[in-house]
């Protein structure tokens, strides 16, 4: 081993030049905490790890955000394993999913452990990180530090299957992702405050975390649930000192729809940097006019890319072009191209395709998952003859002569919604599960070219009907089968309409009509032959 982490390192030279400044604010609470404490946190977390999970493997890290998550993330680098972020909001069925795909799954806590939680993980190792704080056994040295091309971390997203896949997001990716966000504007300045919003489950939210912290940064987290109450939300903003702004184009345009959202709010706010989903014309066009003094950075990336790999600043002649906001030309490491998805050939300037990525922040693969690495992952080399992996990204795109990326969707099933990867054939898979589903198909609902939610048609098998539900109306029908996914699902999953219908429509060639099911759902729900609901 080599002992080198850029993100430890960076830490670790901002807790000896500043250890009294603040890393870590709790919104809600208002809990500050330091530079040395976050580090001296870590590095007794990091001796419980060490000294009770032999080997090398990852280990599942669940809390809320708070900074005991944070050191739990930083704890299990510097004893030698990747972290596995888990939201404490996620339903216990999808923990259980992810944790199963883990042999001999470790879970570190840093909170209590719901019953429900609880009872579907029985075969896996629980520990508490308040109760490892105690242990006092010796702190692992830098060689045993997660390094090179080990896996720094690995998220679970959205997969075909019906069950969320991982990627393996080494030490090499993450330190190659950390030296082009350290010149972003504003980033660059050093000791900035971050927004802190996004799941640690969803690779946005390591802009934050990378950002933040490997340049003497301040992370301000706001909990799902002040997220929740927008009034209580903006009472923090204001006493924030945010200047980093981290989100989805849709949490903005949550934040925006209040006239207060402006640089009265937040008069130290300079960067917005945007990621996940598509940034409109006129969510840009009201942020700068909310924020006149403050950079609109967009960019583009996958999670199997390490968050993002573009950026361009959004300017006044962009708006006034109609064409899609453009999303950044490919950070240095990186190289793009538009290729012809069926025969692999590069296609001319201008020309949609789909975009595949070279570089060293290429992740390793999908975790324990071999067959889906080799059919989206492949060895190459840089224009110069360096080596390094692609990945075949399944997104919709084109590239001008300047090498400017513009996204034009998805290839797939694959949706984002509000900023988080949807498989489609996962929701239709968790609904065929239920008792009295025949088929189930799932479609995105669009407004406008964003993806504002999703709507499933479902055919009873009136002889598998609960019995409960027998000769229930179609929207009792919906509603019932809308909580049972509510209980297996995160909420960014769950389809917001359910209509219950005779038959599913199809294509020529015998496959959904997913065309013709996304045109009902913008129609207004209406009883009769084919549709119930």
């Amino acid at each position: 081993m080599t002992g080198t982490n850029a993100l430890l390192e960076a830490i670790e030279g901002n807790v000896s030049r500043t250890p009294g400044a603040p890393a870590f604010a709790e919104g809600e609470t208002g809990l500050v905490t330091s530079y040395q404490e976050l580090w001296d946190v870590a590095r007794r977390l990091a001796a419980g790890l060490a000294a009770r999970v032999p080997g090398r493997g990852p280990v599942l890290v669940l809390g809320h955000k708070e900074a005991l998550t944070v050191e739990a993330f930083l704890g299990c680098l510097m004893s030698g394993h990747a972290y596995v972020p888990v939201d404490v909001e996620l339903p216990p069925e999808r923990v259980r999913s992810i944790a199963g795909q883990i042999p001999g799954a470790v879970l570190l806590a840093t909170c209590p452990v719901r019953e429900e939680l609880a009872g579907v993980l029985s075969g896996c190792t629980l520990l508490d990180a308040r109760a490892l704080l105690e242990g006092g056994e010796p702190v692992p040295d830098r060689d045993a530090w997660v390094s090179g091309e080990e896996t720094q971390y690995v998220i679970f997203t959205s997969g075909s299957t019906g069950r969320p896949k991982g990627i393996e997001v080494t030490a090499t990716n993450v330190g190659a992702f950390l030296r082009w966000l350290v010149t972003f504007p504003v980033v660059r300045d050093g000791g900035g405050v971050f927004l802190d919003q996004a799941h640690y489950s969803f690779d946005l939210s390591e802009y934050e975390l990378v950002g933040a912290l490997a340049t003497g940064g301040c992370l301000h987290a706001v909990s799902p649930a002040l997220q929740r109450d927008f009034r209580a939300l903006f009472d923090d903003l204001a006493t924030s000192g945010v200047e980093v702004w981290v989100s989805t184009p849709s949490f903005a345009d949550l934040c925006l729809a209040d006239p207060s959202f402006d640089e009265r709010l937040l008069p130290r706010l300079r960067l917005f940097l945007f990621c996940g989903e598509t940034l409109h014309h006129g969510t840009a066009q009201r942020l700068r006019e909310r924020f006149p003094h403050a950079t609109i950075a967009n960019t583009y990336g996958p999670t199997e890319s390490t968050v993002a790999v573009t950026y361009t600043e959004i300017d006044p002649d962009d708006l006034d072009d109609p064409a899609p906001l453009p999303v950044g030309r490919p950070r240095p490491g990186t190289e793009l191209s538009i290729c012809d998805h069926e025969t692999g050939a590069e296609l001319p300037v201008g020309s949609v395709g789909e975009i595949v990525i070279r570089g060293d922040t290429v992740a390793r693969g999908y975790y324990q998952n071999p067959e889906k690495t080799e059919a989206a992952f492949f060895e190459t080399a840089l224009s110069d003859g360096t080596p390094c992996r692609g990945y075949r990204t399944g997104d919709l795109g084109s590239l001008d002569a300047t090498g400017m990326l513009r996204c034009a969707g998805r290839l797939d099933s694959l949706v984002k919604v509000n900023g988080f990867r949807v498989e489609l054939g996962e929701v239709e898979g968790a609904l065929a599960e239920l008792a009295g589903v025949r088929e189930a198909a799932v479609v995105p609902v669009t407004r406008g070219s964003r993806v504002t939610g999703l709507g499933a048609f479902v055919v009873l098998d009136a002889a598998a009907v609960p019995s409960e539900l027998a000769g229930a109306a179609p929207f009792e029908v919906a509603r019932a089968l809308k909580a049972a996914l509510a209980r297996t699902l995160p909420a960014y999953m769950v389809p917001r309409q359910v209509r219950v219908v005779d038959e599913l429509p199809l294509t020529a060639n015998e496959k959904v009509d997913r065309k013709a099911l996304a045109a009902r759902l913008a129609r207004p729900v209406r009883a009769g032959r084919g549709e119930r609901a």
